[in-house]
């Protein structure tokens, strides 16, 4: 392994596995039997799979799809919907379990964590760790576990995926080539669908093409990134932070609104990007964002999709002027033959607030005035609107969200 790597660190990644359906598995026992997911609530439509069982796994089912696709692959399929307090509650426990072991216990989700033990352990003995902490998480929480075990971030995460449930993966000094090196470069950390499919374009298909690429090759064709994976496939983690599950680059940032019942007209449209545009001007300001493109997403009620994007002279941020231009684009390219079901705004190229921000339309706007009139009026006949961060974003959002990224992210495998 590189001379650069600290040797003398033992790393455990520990993987609850099937985490929220495992959780509620123990509220349920009917779940262990046959195939189920967890979902989001479906009186809101928020019909996303958010994690499966084994069982449901047999069906092609995927983290991140519409519960409406699932069931058409699974018709029995079984779905619950998420219940957030009982995951953060087990996952407090399981973090007091790993803290028997050591202080330095760094999340990464709310099922994941990385736990670097006293080096005087060894790997033989970090394996042991290992062992003793799946027992305890069997035996106390009724729950499974996965870990990897290493001398290095990277490649103690790599060994909780490797095998699962509830095992115990080692990957040291002398096996890493033979046990990484042959696995395909998409588990590697951080090696999503576009990089991945920029991998296959060079011809790289493993880790280990990946580690013996020349860096400066995959420099030129990924820029920083390329650099970092090579590091990566050779177990080198002194560029990572583990408290960053990216490159902490936001490119992106929307937010969307599924409604409980079919919209079909303009008033509630307006309505809805009222709400939505003040979430993401919100958002914007707290990173200290202007955005020079701005659009929209929708979601027809027979779930066909539709999307708008516009260029701007003038980077923006305001929730009026967001609303001026999504407002716009909806009613110059929506021609209504569908319902809307879901509707987002989302804000890209963005940039530092160098540039001061003006409205684009001061005079010719033609929205309705009393904006406000139409929000009371739509949350009076639909209740309580949720505003859905987009999950694909790369930003910083609390542990639950952390968790839907990884589980989605997982689903794409």
């Amino acid at each position: 392994m590189d001379s650069r790597l600290q040797r003398e660190r033992v790393v455990l990644h520990c993987d609850m596995n099937n985490y929220f359906a495992s959780v509620e598995s123990l509220y349920n026992s009917k779940l262990k039997t046959v195939p189920a997911a967890v979902c989001g609530d479906p009186e809101s439509r928020h019909g996303i799979v958010l994690a499966r069982n084994y069982h449901a796994r047999r069906y092609g089912i995927a983290t991140g799809e519409s519960v409406y696709t699932a069931k058409a692959k699974c018709p029995g399929l079984l779905t619950v919907t998420a219940n957030y307090n009982r995951y953060i509650k087990y996952t407090r426990l399981s973090r007091s379990i790993y803290a028997r072991y050591s202080t330095n216990i760094t999340p990464y989700g709310l099922d994941e964590a990385w736990v670097e033990l006293d080096p005087s352990v060894g790997i033989d003995g970090g394996a042991r760790i290992a062992d003793e902490i799946r027992h305890s998480t069997q035996k106390e929480l009724g729950l499974t576990i996965s870990v990897g075990v290493s001398d290095n971030f990277i490649f103690s995460k790599l060994g909780s995926d490797i095998k699962k449930p509830d095992a115990t993966t080692v990957i040291s000094r002398d096996n890493y080539k033979s046990l990484v090196w042959s696995r395909p470069a998409f588990e590697l950390l951080f090696v999503g669908s576009v990089t991945r499919s920029k991998l296959y374009r060079m011809g790289i298909i493993s880790i280990g093409d990946i580690a013996t690429c020349e860096p400066g090759i995959l420099t030129r064709a990924l820029g920083k990134r390329g650099y970092m994976l090579w590091e990566f496939a050779n177990g080198i983690d002194s560029g990572f932070c583990p408290t960053i599950t990216d490159d902490n680059e936001i490119k992106s940032i929307g937010n969307t609104i599924t409604t409980p019942r079919d919209i079909d007209n303009n008033d509630d449209i307006a309505a809805l990007l009222y709400i939505i545009c003040c979430g993401v001007a919100k958002r914007l300001d707290k990173h200290g964002f202007l955005a020079s493109c701005v659009g929209i997403n929708i979601k027809s009620n027979d779930f066909s999709s539709f999307s708008r994007r516009t260029s701007l002279s003038s980077a923006v941020s305001s929730s009026e002027v967001l609303f001026d231009i999504t407002f716009r684009l909806f009613r110059e390219s929506y021609d209504w033959s569908k319902p809307v079901r879901s509707i987002g705004v989302v804000t890209e190229k963005l940039s530092g607030r160098e540039t001061e921000q003006q409205c684009l339309f001061p005079d010719t706007c033609e929205i309705n005035p009393d904006i406000m009139t139409l929000v009371r009026s739509l949350r009076e006949r639909l209740g309580k609107i949720k505003l859905e961060e987009c999950a694909a974003l790369n930003e910083e959002v609390p542990e639950i969200e952390n968790l839907l990224v990884n589980e989605y992210k997982k689903g794409e495998r």
